[in-house]
């Protein structure tokens, strides 16, 4: 189905650009056969031990990735520093999702899961300042991204503006990518986006729920440096600024974009500092 395709969870938008058009369409075939799973290889020789493997969905146009779900463990694993490789796969992992991690041979797929077992297994102290309520903000505040905020993104990206996406994949995106998207992805991407209830709603609906999520968020974030805790920050940045990136940077002329540019100017200037600080080569990593 051309639904594996997409991520609805974790697995979003794996299809990339490059080895030209009978390549690409192969790679759909491919997906849609779902062949048993088969870790990718490294990129450098032989995976190394103590080593995080991070594989996921190839470089986009316009960032590091389309994902919000890469992108949040590609900035959790700078943020601490933990010796890691990108691996660009379109090959999910063994829940039919992306991305994952291979760690020592140990395949770990889910973005939320993978984060906690980093934290255990490298004894991460980052979220050790924070007290249980904060936590609990912290939690709810990602719930509400991935799981609300993420669906809308969908919505703009897959219904509002399907003609212009193919751009985010490649500054020259070839036709047989434009005619897969929106004849074979787009159509269950609809079907998706109806069942998890987003798509019942008028655009103007799913707009206003997207703005008032982001407000909630600039509010939550007042004029501190990062989410929760000040001048310190912890796992739940991670999360936040990845889903706030996809935005900022690979949505254009979405309502949320501009909400953010208007009305919660404080969450672009938390994506500038954070882009900044663990992202400053985001440019040279943009699929060219």
């Amino acid at each position: 189905m051309a639904l594996e395709l997409l991520n609805f969870g974790d697995s979003w938008l794996p299809m990339t650009i490059g080895g030209g058009a009978v390549a690409l369409l192969a790679g759909v075939l491919f997906l849609r056969r779902g062949k048993k799973f088969v870790p990718p290889q490294a990129r450098n020789g032989p995976r190394r031990p103590g080593v995080v493997y991070l594989c996921q969905f190839p470089r986009s146009a316009v960032g590091p990735n389309m994902s919000p779900f890469c992108l949040k463990l590609e900035i959790f694993l700078r943020m601490n520093k933990i010796p890691h490789e990108v691996v660009s796969t379109r090959q999910r992992g063994p829940k039919d999702k992306s991305p994952y991690i291979i760690y020592n041979e140990e395949v770990i797929d889910d973005s939320a899961f993978i984060v906690e077992f980093l934290m255990k297994e490298f004894k991460l102290t980052m979220d050790d300042h924070l007290s249980s309520v904060q936590r609990a903000i912290g939690r709810a505040a990602v719930q509400m991204t991935e799981q609300g905020t993420y669906w809308t993104v969908v919505h703009h990206r897959w219904v509002l503006t399907i003609d212009q996406l193919p751009y985010l994949f490649a500054p020259r995106p070839p036709l047989i990518l434009r005619l897969i998207l929106r004849y074979l992805v787009a159509p269950d991407v609809k079907k998706a986006l109806h069942g998890q209830g987003m798509g019942r709603h008028s655009v103007a609906q799913i707009s206003h729920i997207a703005c008032e999520n982001l407000r909630s968020l600039s509010v939550l974030l007042g004029d501190k440096e990062f989410f929760l805790e000040g001048d310190t920050p912890s796992s739940y940045d991670a999360a936040i600024f990845a889903a706030l990136a996809v935005i900022v940077w690979q949505t254009p002329g979405s309502a949320h974009e501009t909400f953010i540019k208007t009305e919660a100017t404080n969450l672009q200037r938390y994506c500038d500092r954070i882009r900044h600080l663990w992202f400053s080569d985001w440019d040279e990593l943009c699929a060219k």
